[in-house]
């Protein structure tokens, strides 16, 4: 199983305004070239990505914007949402590897088989006690934790992979 941090990953996140969604969604459209996910789903186009956290809301990702990526997300959806810089608030880790899904499952309870989770889906849950908001790649997850919780969530994604990479 590979752990790998995604500190060039900025975030912002993104709520439409009461009765702006049909907006928004068309703005996004023509202007990024991203249908927005409804529901728990991740969409992506090139470098840029929506994952949906919540009723119209969702995570925004950005590979090559990191230090400008909120204000110019703000600027795209002009009046139709609230963006806010998340950039600070996550620390993002991609789980891949042949145990992956198996020591992710040990975490959430959640039906993690590709037919049920699949490419493309989302979820924000509890791993144990900590928050957590993860979606599914083609080979393998992003794990989207609150950076104040990033050393127990380490700390327990390493004890419940310790069978899989055990002996060392």
């Amino acid at each position: 199983m590979n752990v790998t941090h995604r500190d060039t990953l900025a975030i912002a996140r993104i709520a439409a305004r009461r009765g702006r969604i049909a907006d928004l969604t068309r703005t996004v459209r023509e202007r990024l070239a991203i249908d927005l996910p409804a529901g728990p789903r991740r969409a992506q186009s090139n470098d840029l990505a929506f994952i949906g956290i919540g009723v119209d809301a969702w995570l925004a990702t950005s590979e090559t914007e990191f230090d400008t990526f909120a204000a110019s997300l703000r600027n795209t959806v002009d009046e139709s949402a609230t963006v806010s810089d998340q950039t600070g608030a996550y620390q993002v880790l991609r789980l891949s590897g042949p145990h992956a899904v198996d020591v992710l499952a040990k975490l959430v309870d959640l039906d993690l088989h590709p037919k049920v989770f699949s490419p493309g889906s989302a979820a924000s849950t509890l791993a144990g006690h900590i928050p957590l908001t993860f979606w599914r790649l083609e080979e393998g997850f992003e794990l989207a934790v609150p950076r104040s919780y990033s050393q127990g969530f380490q700390h327990l994604l390493a004890q419940n992979a310790a069978e899989f990479i055990w002996p060392p």
